[in-house]
């Protein structure tokens, strides 16, 4: 588990990851991603509701904290899925487009425009939310409802990349690097305790209501990145780069999901 949570966050807790650790428990990534969630919906709470920040700064502190914790290696994915998926050529032109070592401008504008949407997400959120509490005061119930958010959503984008893993298992295998690394070790089975933990743990911060289901989102958004990214790069498309731009466009896409139910 401290594999894992120094794979996925910044948070110092192991110094050398052992990456085969990781990659044979995957299924664990929900339990990392309360973690998260928790960290970041203590953050958000304190900003918008006990200092009464502007809301537009409050949003970005919040996406600042969440790339803080997380660190950047998702959203690095994610510029070159799309610099990939916008080149022209062949199957083999657009994978060496996405592994390219530079950023090109179809991946810059992808990583600003879901900054972007998750600013504006965040910020309804919150802003929402914290009109229904006591302002500039601690209320346990206000703060439940900041964690169901930011739990949710990041559990979200965390089975977003292990449904991306199995959905990237083909004949031809998994190819090389670490993301085929991660699709070898990844089983059905622990694609299931993926599901139930997820399953478990919103439930839990939705009060057993069908608001649980938002966390489908990311497996909605992982089979849609995962049918592009093969008919783009071939039946081995699923790389370490396309799941990692899972994680954040499922995490931008819940946080939707979320500004439009509270608005």
């Amino acid at each position: 588990m401290l594999d894992i949570i120094s794979f996925l966050t910044q948070i110092p807790v192991r110094k050398d990851v052992r990456i085969e650790e990781v990659a044979v428990r995957t299924y664990l990534f929900p339990f990392v991603a309360l973690l998260i969630g928790l960290v970041v919906a203590a953050v958000a709470f304190v900003i918008f509701e006990c200092t009464g920040s502007a809301p537009e700064i409050a949003a970005l502190l919040v996406l600042l904290a969440i790339y803080l914790v997380t660190g950047l290696m998702h959203l690095d994915g994610l510029a070159d899925f799309f610099d990939g998926v916008m080149a022209g050529g062949t199957e083999e032109d657009k994978r060496r487009a996405m592994k390219d070592e530079k950023i090109g401008i179809a991946g810059l504008f992808a990583t600003v425009f879901i900054i972007l949407l998750s600013l504006f997400a965040i910020e309804t959120v919150c802003a929402g939310l914290a009109k229904t509490a006591p302002a500039h005061s601690f209320d346990l119930r206000s703060f439940y409802h900041f964690t169901s958010v930011f739990v949710i959503a990041e559990v979200s984008a965390k089975i977003s990349m292990n449904t991306c893993m199995i959905s990237g298992k083909s004949k031809e295998g998994a190819g090389r690097g670490m993301g085929a690394l991660f699709i070898r070790s990844f089983s059905k089975y622990g694609y299931v305790v993926t599901l139930i933990s997820a399953i478990l743990i919103s439930l839990i911060f939705t009060a057993f209501s069908l608001r649980f289901f938002i966390v489908f989102t990311g497996i909605a958004v992982a089979l849609f990145v995962s049918r592009i990214a093969k008919s783009n790069f071939g039946d081995v498309g699923v790389s370490g780069d396309v799941i990692g731009a899972s994680n954040e466009l499922a995490r931008c896409t819940t946080l939707l999901v979320w500004a439009i139910i509270i608005v």
